[in-house]
């Protein structure tokens, strides 16, 4: 018989030492749902959040999506496991704990975790594929159960690590005020010297921000976020310093006001300091866009991304800055200022979600790689190995959500594939199994009756193509490829994924991958072979970039493939003067490289009279020559080439071109064509 009793006095105890030592905890409630619920309400108040989807228990909710989090803070909080073990919701709940509170966290016997039925795993999932077991949530379990942490079990004597009493710890502010100090200089001084901040949740990096405007109280200062939720530590700090009231509905307090990303660029309004809150959230070309227009900015970014942002972003996206503006400034908040150093619950989050990985470089002899399959089993079984994998991913990629561990170790429907030497892990490569469905499905997820979750390049390709065998029959996308950076450039990427061809031939009849499409991707993706058949219309919100799917057979029949490609041929140089005018004009040459002459079509006759040569008269005929023969386009000199497919193929405004080009005026650039048709006619073109 459990003591209720007994147990809250213990829990209360607990919390009177983690308030003096300025510490959380995590407390582990395990049984069937209904004990835990009653120890539950046993334990806690009724006004503590509580994360469930059983809406029968007061004060309960169970938000969609985690950015509903983010911004608040509670003394205590509750996750209940029996509504779906899901990293993002539970790691961002973690962080809005304050000193001295506890997160309860429900779940059934950890014995039995494994092979519970967690609601959760429905989201990692393709249709048609199913979870024998969990190994993520084996390795929960596992971890867990070396956890030092509070453990109330329905069958067993409660688990309690010794309370460390007479423990009082200091929070040091120190150096969130240096950070505050830092966003002053950039309202005052010098122009167009940035400031990027980098912290983990709990450093105090949005109220830096609202300490900063209260400190230049005179001056106008935006502060954007992707959500205004994002931006209430912000607001309340200002309030508090200045003694103002606030609510939290409130986007305009004192000299501080709250505009969101796509408002704030197309409304480019006057202030003398913009601060960017969650910097990492929103698609680099805005955040270029916004450093641009305003000479006085400060980036803020979380390191361990519960919005879905990564390492990948932070060290690409610095490096930008560095490269172009000297004097920027880059200040990483590492001391938390929410608790005190060393806090057991920020500990125990990290090692649960491997948010500690962390990729060390290896200087291999490139003759010694070799490429070999990693199961699932064996990443569960080999946490070194899982370490370094995780932190490679992150470290390649812009976009990482604490998400992703359980995709990687739960998705029944995908393959991993690694280059090593001497065990250390330099390139990883994920791939999705699609396809495998059956006539009639395939049938109405053309019609657009039905949209089977996890099967996207195979729907779009039959959907292209009114072909239903790229349902049925089974194909390969790349989730992800990352190499380590000191091996970029190296072959070390070509070699992973040849080896990931060879080893899918047997069951997949293509591979393909989709991603944000830039000239050097492109470029990769061409040059193994893999042909392009689509390209988003609208930019990606987490790269900036049009989607581009590209695909390659691995069976003995590419015709299929083919005529999707030239049938995306045909689309672009119409988009060209559409949807994708603006496209960048390196991009549409790497486009256009692989595209192939149809031999059999006339071109016009083009004037060779440099007299003759006029925008009017030749880009017509232009435009129907690169149609048809795009190789004539490819051969000319870059310069020359760039111009012409933004005169030619996306008929940009003089104004524009002349910007572009940075030419003097009309007259330059007439030349400039001038000269750059006269030079493509001199080429043995049979014109």
């Amino acid at each position: 018989m459990h003591d209720f009793k007994l147990y809250k006095h213990y829990v209360e105890q607990l919390t009177q030492q983690l308030t003096d030592a300025k510490h959380r905890q995590l407390v582990l409630i395990t049984g069937q749902a209904d004990w835990c619920y009653e120890l539950l309400s046993a334990l806690t108040d009724s006004d503590n959040v509580k994360l469930l989807s059983n809406s029968g228990i007061a004060n309960s909710s169970w938000p969609e999506h985690t950015h509903e989090l983010l911004g608040q803070e509670f003394i205590h909080a509750v996750y209940d496991g029996f509504s779906g073990i899901y990293p993002d919701k539970f790691a961002a709940l973690a962080g809005t704990i304050k000193a001295g509170g506890l997160l309860f966290l429900l779940l059934p016997d950890l014995q039995s975790l494994a092979s519970w039925q967690d609601p959760a795993l429905k989201s990692v999932q393709s249709h048609g594929s199913s979870n024998r077991q969990s190994y993520f949530n084996l390795r929960f379990s596992r971890l867990l159960q070396t956890l030092p942490v509070i453990h109330f079990d329905e069958h067993t004597d409660f688990k309690q690590p010794p309370i460390k009493s007479n423990v009082t710890n200091k929070i040091e502010y120190q150096a969130q005020q240096q950070c505050v100090e830092q966003i002053i200089k950039v309202a005052t001084g010098r122009a167009n010297r940035p400031l990027i901040i980098n912290a983990d949740r709990g450093r105090g990096k949005s109220a830096a921000l609202g300490l900063a405007a209260a400190a230049l109280h005179d001056k106008k200062i935006i502060v954007c976020a992707t959500q205004f939720r994002a931006t209430h530590s912000c607001f309340k700090h200002l309030a508090k310093t200045l003694q103002v009231e606030y609510k939290a509905q409130q986007k305009h307090l004192a000299n501080l006001q709250y505009m969101a990303p796509d408002a704030l660029l197309n409304q480019l309004p006057q202030c003398e300091l913009l601060l960017v809150d969650e910097a990492a959230a929103i698609p680099v070309p805005l955040l270029f866009a916004m450093l641009k227009h305003y000479p006085r900015i400060v980036f803020a970014s979380t390191l361990v991304g519960y919005e879905g942002n990564g390492r990948g972003y932070t060290i690409r996206f610095t490096q930008h800055i560095k490269a172009n503006y000297k004097a920027a400034k880059v200040v990483n908040l590492e001391d938390p200022i929410r608790f005190a150093k060393s806090d057991p619950l920020e500990q125990h989050v990290r090692t649960l979600f491997a948010l500690d990985a962390q990729y060390k470089e290896y200087p291999p002899a490139l003759s010694s790689i070799e490429h070999v399959e990693v199961t699932q089993q064996q990443l569960v079984d080999n946490e070194s190995l899982l370490q370094q994998i995780v932190a490679l991913l992150a470290l390649a990629h812009y976009q990482s959500s604490v998400n992703d561990l359980r995709h990687l170790l739960d998705a029944p429907a995908q393959r991993l594939f690694i280059s090593r030497c001497d065990m250390h892990v330099v390139g990883v490569c994920l791939i999705a199994v699609e396809g495998g469905m059956d006539a009639e499905l395939a049938k109405q997820v053309i019609s657009g009756e039905r949209r089977p979750q996890g099967h996207l390049m195979a729907q779009s390709l039959a959907q292209l193509s009114a072909q239903p065998s790229y349902l049925t029959k089974q194909s390969a996308r790349v989730i992800r490829i990352a190499v380590a950076p000191n091996l970029h450039q190296q072959g070390v990427g070509k070699a992973l994924l040849a080896h990931c061809q060879h080893q899918l031939t047997p069951t997949c009849s293509y591979i393909g991958a989709s991603f944000g499409a830039t000239a050097g991707l492109l470029r990769f993706w061409q040059s193994q072979g893999f042909s392009t058949v689509k390209l988003g219309y609208q930019r990606d919100k987490s790269t900036g970039e049009h989607s581009a799917l590209v695909v390659k057979a691995l069976d003995t029949s590419p015709q299929g493939l083919h005529t999707l490609a030239q049938q995306f041929k045909s689309d672009l140089f119409y988009g060209l003067l559409t949807h994708f005018s603006q496209l960048d004009s390196e991009l549409v040459s790497e486009l256009i490289s692989k595209f192939l002459d149809e031999s059999s079509v006339p071109s016009p006759p083009i004037n060779t009279a440099i007299s003759a040569i006029n925008r009017f008269n030749t880009a017509p005929k232009l435009w129907y020559l690169f149609n048809h023969s795009p190789s004539c386009l490819m051969a000319t000199k870059s310069e020359d080439r760039h111009l012409l497919i933004q005169m030619v193929l996306q008929n940009h405004n003089n104004e524009q071109l002349i910007k572009q080009h940075r030419l003097s005026g009309r007259k330059a650039l007439e030349q400039q064509f001038k000269l750059a048709v006269k030079s493509l006619i001199k080429k043995p073109l049979n014109l």
